[in-house]
């Protein structure tokens, strides 16, 4: 008798059990093989406790991540030499009695600034208030406009460096640059961008520059009760070759009969781009490196140009100089609506920039000793030539030193607190220690997904 008896076919997984025991996701295959129901519960608890507090820590490290927090890192280089910053100083007053007075044309063009001459005589054969001024000699050694005028007119170097130094070696007028600010002319040390920045190799000072300058107190045209200066002196600013000074609001001050030392150290920044930070890079029209210092200057410089129609002397600019009467009705009123915010200025930190920190320390000059020394010859107005006394250097005669205190520089770096690879490597130590994922796992999983819906329709073709 024949056996009809057909063979059953063997029982075919399910997918989520192959999956179950075959990843390498852990947990998963203790809940599937677990030998009854009480183990499974008691894995399944497990799994679920590890796989929530992992998902807890995933989402605190996201939620760390998109806060984009900074962090700061200082650090000390110590050098053989360093480059030597641009040095510039402006004196206090504008212009020189003796020229506006005396010169018609400079005296008739720049009335509406100031009221020249002064109510008060210079010693000796000067200018008294009673005097006017007399006839300019043809040619006149300046162009009919503001910015040639306060070149002509203004603070002349070549007059007033009584020495100069650097490193212990002269220097003289040749060794500085022109440029020109609310304080009219100023002269800039290491301020040519067209030949190589000089170095001090030793730190202190002595070692650095070493200018002695007579501001010429005597010639001094400014009047406080028409909006001039009331101070006597220089004004001096350190900063980054290539960043143009902004000798209004910068600088440090220094008054006749003072020995000022300026001790200095150079600081490197270097800022996160947004959303860590908010530095930015633009482009400028008229400086060749983003510096926050001359995007103020180009912003000063549109707005002026925008309201007043012409560019003042002391702003980069492509059209014609300003007039003293605009200077005086137009100018001011910019640069005021600027400063309280009514005039916009979009001028974000650059994401890498130096500066300079700096200590002074100042005392007082000459001694004795160095008040009978030789010195050069002065005159008032066109009288005899004086030698110098202990009165006119305490009226006149600024000196100081710029140097650096030592030979480091500082570096302050703005750095994310979390990086898209740290926030991987959290992820990834959070899932790993808690369920033992991987990457491998996600590809399991990947391959669960596609694989499932061809399962379930062959199971479902045998069947029919």
């Amino acid at each position: 008798m024949s056996d009809n008896t057909e063979e059953k076919p063997e029982k075919e997984d399910s997918p989520e059990y192959e999956f179950a025991t075959g990843t390498t996701l852990h947990g998963l295959n203790k809940i599937a093989d677990a030998p009854n129901w009480g183990a499974r519960l008691i894995w399944l608890c497990i799994f679920l406790g590890c796989f929530g507090y992992a998902a807890y820590l995933i989402t605190e490290t996201v939620l760390s991540y998109l806060s984009y927090d900074t962090v700061t890192d200082v650090s000390f280089k110590f050098e053989e030499s360093l480059d030597f910053p641009a040095v510039t100083f402006c004196n206090f007053n504008k212009y020189a009695l003796t020229k506006v007075a005396r010169d018609e044309k400079v005296n008739v063009y720049l009335a509406p600034l100031y009221a020249f001459p002064k109510r008060w005589a210079m010693v000796g054969t000067g200018i008294s208030m009673e005097d006017g001024p007399t006839p300019t000699p043809s040619p006149t050694p300046f162009l009919p406009n503001l910015a040639s005028i306060t070149t002509y007119a203004g603070f002349q170097l070549d007059t007033a460096l009584i020495r100069c130094t650097w490193r212990g070696e002269p220097c003289d007028a040749s060794n500085f640059t022109h440029s020109l600010s609310q304080f009219g002319n100023c002269y800039v040390f290491n301020g040519d961008p067209e030949k190589e920045s000089v170095k001090q190799t030793i730190s202190g000072s002595g070692n650095g520059l070493h200018l002695i300058i007579n501001v010429e107190a005597n010639e001094y045209s400014e009047d406080p009760t028409q909006g001039g200066s009331s101070d006597v002196g220089l004004k001096i600013h350190v900063h980054p070759r290539g960043e143009p000074a902004k000798m209004d609001t910068q600088g440090i001050a220094i008054g006749p009969g003072t020995h000022a030392y300026v001790g200095i150290s150079k600081i490197n920044y270097q800022n996160e781009i947004p959303p860590w930070g908010n530095c930015e890079e633009k482009k400028l029209n008229h400086y060749d490196t983003y510096t926050l210092t001359g995007c103020l200057l180009e912003c000063r410089a549109h707005w002026v140009e925008t309201m007043c129609n012409c560019t003042a002397m002391e702003l980069p600019g492509t059209m014609d100089i300003c007039e003293p009467q605009t200077v005086v009705d137009c100018v001011p009123s910019v640069y005021n609506l600027i400063t309280r915010g009514r005039l916009p200025c979009q001028c974000p930190t650059p994401c890498e920039h130096g500066t300079y920190g700096k200590s002074v320390s100042y005392a007082g000059w000459p001694n004795p000793a160095a008040a009978d020394s030789t010195w050069p010859t002065y005159t008032i107005g066109s009288a005899t030539p004086r030698v110098p006394d202990a009165v006119y250097f305490q009226r006149n005669y600024c000196v100081f030193d710029v140097f650096y205190k030592a030979l480091n520089s500082k570096t302050v770096i703005q750095k994310r607190a979390m990086t898209e690879e740290d926030l991987l490597s959290a992820i990834g130590g959070s899932l790993g220690l808690f369920i033992g994922a991987s990457i491998i796992t996600l590809a399991e999983i990947g391959e669960y997904l596609i694989t499932r819906p061809f399962k379930c329709f062959r199971k479902k073709t045998r069947l029919e």
